[in-house]
């Protein structure tokens, strides 16, 4: 009902909720602008709002009647965002929006970081597009993906870290919706957006031909060297066009653009940097403003509705939650694991932070807190019943506590994990941001991801205990330095199962299953005759 109903509007900046009548007489709400751009192709946020502010109506779709009704669904869809949709959406719409398009984000991040050619990350976005943002009709898509932007913008604003991540992401879906436009449509694209390029004239294209030629010849431009060689001045003028170069640092960082007196000479065919610097410039500072009032409307305004959405989102885990195993019962994937396979197990299957867990409470006969829950409900949901569960703990324990001072101070909390005792709710196994972003307190046993809590000098022992090093073993570390935590620990299930994840590694049990199917697969025996 219009009681959990939202409507986007305004620029891209900060948020700010006030309360008032619905369209209907209910609590619908609407996005409005507090404060507009100069001008219709501004590209600049503006300095102190730039917001939009929640207010209870309805509202209209400013696309609708314009002239993006004549835009094909590809040059509708791409936008640089430089203002909030006016769009009718219930919060469950939201939230969904929001998921889908992490999906694609998260998909680009895997794809990027996977050695794909060019090509194959354009046809890789075109599928994650299609299957997550997609709609039914043109306005549909159009839509979904204003919507989910925006969302995603209030969950990713909150710290540095989050901010990096989504205009990195975002900024490469840009590119590669922007690159698969034909001429024209980009063309209309920047004039739309106020992004006005320089022609060349032919005067100064028959001076700086040589130079041209010899730029574009010293990488794989796509650009004929030849034919601009043999063109003429007004030909050869139509080729290139001039820009300032700090509009395009990716291009002169990379050396594939001619420098003249402060302007980068760059061919039409490498316009796409030109958009994406400009993107990246607006949606940083958009961002920033967004963060700075976001805090306040999450705990006086939006506290129960919006906030707890929004807050979930840059933590959301988007697979399986390995809940489905009860006393006796099986894990997630139909096994059923025991006391006495667990060795082999961690072994062969464990991810590095289980493997972890399970070889300090071997030597030392003890885990803090947090290890215990983390290692505790991953055997939960790897198929270790509660009544093995029970025996494994007090076993791995014994040289410590004795077995009367376990039953009282732990074995509660292992029958509460299952569901057992206390309040009987079904715990589930920790996800990896749930791992990275709460364990790893000081001293061993205390959980969480290795590859964000131990020193490189450790990292690298453990991984030449598994038996990766050379240049495999410095990808991974240089993954984990740079802040990749699953995507080092994705590289490392290929390194030693000689599969990819293709989904990422998001869950310690989601990477003890791949193992495990590997495993069934390479010794599952060959049909007679075959």
């Amino acid at each position: 009902g219009d009681a959990s109903r939202r409507s986007l509007r305004g620029s891209a900046g900060a948020l700010r909720c006030s309360e008032g009548k619905g369209t209907g007489g209910g609590g619908g709400a609407r996005w409005t602008r507090r404060r507009s751009f100069a001008s219709k192709g501004n590209m600049e946020v503006a300095s102190k709002s730039g917001g939009f502010t929640p207010i209870f109506s309805g509202g209209k779709d400013r696309q609708k009647g314009s002239s993006a009704s004549k835009l094909t669904r590809g040059a509708a869809v791409l936008s640089l965002y430089s203002q909030a949709p006016d769009h009718e959406a219930a919060l469950e719409e939201l939230e969904s929006f929001a998921l889908d398009r992490l999906k694609v984000l998260r998909g680009i991040e895997r794809a990027r970081l996977s050695n794909k050619n060019e090509q194959e990350l354009r046809q890789r976005v075109k599928e994650l597009t299609d299957k997550h943002l997609n709609g039914l009709t043109k306005e549909d898509a159009v839509r979904k993906d204003q919507i989910s932007h925006f969302v995603l913008r209030l969950a990713y604003c909150q710290s540095e870290d989050l901010r990096r991540w989504f205009v990195d992401q975002e900024s490469e879906l840009l590119r590669c919706r922007f690159q698969v436009l034909l001429t024209a449509e980009q063309q209309a694209f920047l004039s739309r957006n106020g992004m006005a390029i320089q022609t060349l004239d032919e005067r100064e294209f028959a001076s700086l031909r040589d130079k041209l030629v010899a730029s574009i010849q010293c990488y794989n431009s796509g650009v004929d060297a030849n034919r601009i060689r043999k063109a003429t001045p007004q030909e050869g003028a139509k080729t290139f066009f001039k820009v300032p170069f700090e509009k395009v640092t990716e291009l002169v960082r990379s050396r594939r653009v001619f420098l003249h007196r402060g302007q980068a000479y760059v061919p039409y065919n490498q316009v796409a940097p030109l958009v994406v610097g400009q993107f990246k410039q607006q949606l940083q500072k958009g961002l920033l403003v967004t963060a700075k009032s976001w805090v306040h409307i999450a705990e006086h305004e939006e506290s129960s509705r919006l906030a707890p959405i929004v807050q979930s989102l840059s933590r959301q885990y988007l697979g399986p939650d390995y809940s489905e195993t009860g006393a006796g019962g099986k894990g997630a994937g139909g096994s059923v694991a025991t006391i006495s396979d667990l060795p082999a197990l961690a072994k062969n299957h464990f991810p590095l932070c289980m493997r972890q867990a399970y070889n300090e409470l071997k030597d030392n006969h003890h885990l803090k807190h947090f290890g215990r829950m983390q290692f505790g409900l991953f055997l939960k949901g790897i198929g270790l019943p509660l009544e093995e569960a029970l025996v494994f703990w007090k076993q791995a324990f014994s040289r410590k506590i004795p077995g009367d001072k376990f039953e009282k101070q732990y074995a509660y909390n292992i029958r509460h994990n299952y569901g057992k005792e206390g309040k009987r709710a079904d715990y589930t196994p920790y996800t990896c941001m749930k791992v990275i972003g709460s364990g790893g307190g000081s001293g061993e046993g205390s959980g969480g991801c290795p590859y964000k809590t131990f020193s490189e000098k450790s990292l690298s022992a453990q991984l030449s205990n598994m038996k990766i090093s050379g240049a495999d073993q410095k990808q991974v570390l240089d993954l984990a330095k740079n802040k990749h935590y699953q995507l080092a620990c994705g590289k490392v299930f290929q390194l030693t199962h000689n599969a990819a994840a293709d989904e990422g590694i998001n869950h310690p049990n989601q990477y003890y299953d791949l193992s495990c199917r590997c495993h069934d697969t390479v010794a599952a025996p060959r049909t007679p005759g075959l």
